[in-house]
């Protein structure tokens, strides 16, 4: 047979491809020399190689007219829209785009196929890769653009999992941009030259172009990253603010101020609502930050609706503060207590043991005081100052009136005993306390023996007395000075306050009587203090931790911490209020002036002496004057009011379920899309790698 033309030979080529993959039309030469197809399609394929030379060249012959004009893809049989030569080509473009490992796998591959073909066919293992590459050559001519952004595909996707593997390497580790941008330069140039020799098969000038290209592109990969990185996360966010301004119900620039004020006041989705219940039912997210503060100030000194919004607001709830408060006092404490009325009634009930003290001194019969006298007179004798003259006072009472005869009377004991109570009271020498008592524990005594009832009615007398000093007590509780007991002090009171004494039965009274004055106290903070709610807050809460012990030992430590959590509320609710409102007359009042002419210059106020602080004042001073742009951008005319009414309801917590969950929506702002700098990079380097191949 003649030598085939490179025509017939790319044309057997893919002849032999296409038939082993499906049946082919059987062709015979017609009477005049011409093939046509036979009347069989399901003829059995050819199974040596003269029968598919035969077989093609028919095919050929019949087909030679009109190739002519046909493209190279077409006379190959392979048309560019051929959904399988498609198919093949990106394929085959991806695996070898892959950097270095691409064209080593596809070789493979083809290889393998190569191998497999030739043992069932009597080609040589050669011949078959000769028509595969041919096969391949003719379907990437027929589909150029399909090969190369396959290829182009192959080598982003097989870049990025080093660069995400391996970030440092690619210059998105540590350091300046000028160090980072060099590591990626050198690697770069590592990537573009070993791909160039593996494609090249060692060519060294191929290896230096690949070289130099990656490492160009490679320096530039950091400062790309970045820039695109930027653009990326600019679009995102914008997209995200108003994703999520929709979903809070809000205007998209009142969500974008809302959502950077809560950012940076150190909030989120999730602490912003939990924060909010701690503080109570009142709370606005007004009250959960400075930045929020100084929105609501702005908003509060710009004429419009939202001044409106936020003003009412804040007066409404400040008007209700001591109600509030007040509830919550007599929901833990118990209704509020007059100590002088509560005393008149335990004076009344003390009166009411006149009669029967009268009673039982009736019929009693005379007792010897002298041994009592004789001790007295032995102490006097030992004693000097304050307790000497105070024991000369009892003898003497002892007698008979009027005389230094000593009397017999049960009556004169009582009374001598009552006496000396009323000496403790005003008595401060400990010496002449110690002498008082045990000459009362010696009229007592004396008194049990002559009349036996009496310590009957003592033990209601003294019931009474102990709740009168416990009422007393009870209002030094909250003191701050020498006076007030320690907690642990007050516990022991109480434990011991509550055993009923003598002959009494039953528990005492004196804890009630304790947190009777303990509530009297607290109402009087209250009254004296209702304009000053942060004032009232301090004088109740203390400096430390004893009044919250105090009153959990009094009240229980679930009403005392229910009382301090109102209290640091409203004293919150309060500084919201003061400070909204002095930040708005200050804004207002810069306002005037910047209008009248008189704002600018020699104004160095509180932000410049807080900007005079070194490095720490310059990061201070950076996140003060972010606040303030947009405090002046909510003041701007620019801004209108329905953006500044949907940040004042935000401010106020309307619809604060709808705001979480723009909030949730939201987050992830301000970061780059985490594929972006790995697929710039990507890019990068392949664009330097893809002009060697």
């Amino acid at each position: 047979m003649a030598e085939m033309t490179p025509e017939q030979q790319r044309a057997l080529a893919i002849a032999t491809a296409r038939l082993r993959l499906q049946k082919q039309p059987q062709m015979s030469p017609g009477a005049d020399g011409s093939a046509s197809p036979t009347s069989t399609s399901a003829a059995a394929p050819p199974q040596t190689g003269e029968e598919l030379r035969a077989r093609v060249y028919a095919d050929l012959a019949a087909k030679r007219g009109a190739t002519q004009t046909q493209p190279a893809a077409d006379r190959y049989g392979l048309p560019a829209d051929d959904a399988l030569s498609v198919a093949r080509t990106g394929v085959g473009g991806l695996i070898e785009g892959i950097p270095i490992a691409g064209p080593i796998i596809r070789g493979a591959t083809e290889r393998a196929a190569a191998a497999t073909l030739a043992a069932f066919s009597d080609e040589t293992y050669d011949q078959v890769m000769d028509r595969v590459h041919e096969a391949n050559r003719a379907e990437k001519a027929a589909n150029p653009k399909v090969d190369k952004g396959a290829q182009i595909t192959g080598a982003v996707a097989g870049t990025i999992p080093a660069v995400m593997a391996a970030p440092a390497l690619f210059g998105a580790g540590g350091g300046s941009l000028l160090v980072r941008s060099g590591i990626s330069g050198v690697t770069g140039a590592t990537l573009g030259g070993a791909d160039a020799g593996v494609r090249s098969g060692g060519d060294l000038e191929k290896i230096r172009d690949g070289m130099l290209l990656g490492g160009l592109f490679g320096l530039g990969g950091p400062v790309a990253g970045k820039v695109i990185g930027a653009g990326a996360r600019s679009i995102v966010d914008a997209l995200r603010t108003r994703a999520a301004a929709r979903m809070a119900g809000m205007d998209p620039q009142a969500f974008g101020y809302f959502r950077r004020a809560v950012t940076d006041d150190g909030l989120d989705a999730s602490t912003l609502p939990r924060r909010l219940m701690e503080m109570g039912s009142e709370a606005i997210p007004a009250d959960l930050g400075p930045n929020l503060q100084k929105q609501a100030g702005a908003l509060a000194a710009t004429p419009g609706p939202a001044q409106t919004t936020i003003r009412t607001t804040l007066a409404d709830r400040g008007a209700g503060a001591n109600a509030r408060i007040g509830q919550t006092i007599d929901e833990t404490m118990g209704p509020n207590v007059v100590p002088s009325e509560v005393r008149a009634g335990i004076e009344a009930n003390q009166d009411s043991f006149s009669p029967l003290y009268r009673e039982v001194f009736r019929g009693a019969r005379p007792y010897d005081m002298a041994p009592i006298a004789e001790a007295i007179e032995a102490d006097i004798s030992r004693l000097r100052g304050p307790a000497q003259a105070r024991l000369r006072q009892v003898r003497d009472m002892l007698n008979i009136a009027n005389s230094n005869v000593l009397s017999s009377d049960p009556g004169v004991m009582f009374q001598t005993r009552q006496a000396i109570d009323g000496l403790l009271k005003t008595e401060i020498d400990p010496k002449a306390i110690a002498t008082l008592v045990e000459a009362r524990q010696m009229l007592d005594d004396g008194l049990t023996r002559a009349v036996p009832r009496i310590k009957e009615l003592d033990a209601g007398f003294s019931e009474l007395a102990r709740q009168d000093e416990a009422l007393t007590r009870g209002q030094q509780v909250l003191d701050s000075g020498r006076t007030a007991p320690r907690p642990s002090e007050l516990a022991a009171e109480v434990e011991q306050g509550v055993q009923p004494q003598g002959m009494q039965i039953g528990p005492s009274a004196v804890p009630l009587r304790l947190s009777q004055g303990a509530r009297a106290e607290i109402d009087r903070i209250v009254g004296t203090n209702s304009n000053d709610i942060a004032a009232m807050s301090k004088l109740i809460k203390g400096e430390g931790d004893w009044n919250r012990a105090r009153l959990a030992t009094l009240f229980g430590p679930e009403k005392a911490e229910r009382l301090f959590k109102v209290l640091d509320g409203e004293r919150i609710y309060a500084d919201t209020a003061n400070t909204v409102n002095r930040n708005s007359e200050t804004a207002a009042r810069i306002a005037a002036q910047n209008e009248l002419g008189g704002g600018a210059g020699g104004n160095f106020g509180v932000k410049e002496a807080f900007k005079a602080g070194g490095f720490l004042g310059a990061a201070r001073s950076a996140a003060i004057d972010k606040v303030d742009d947009i405090v002046k951008a909510l003041m701007s005319s620019e801004t209108g009011n329905a953006t500044r009414q949907s940040l004042a309801r935000a401010l106020i917590g309307e619809q604060r379920e709808k705001l979480v969950e723009g909030l949730i929506k939201a987050q992830g702002m301000g970061t780059t899309p985490a594929l972006v700098d790995p697929v710039v990079k990507a890019l990068l380097l392949n664009a330097g790698t893809a002009r060697t191949r």
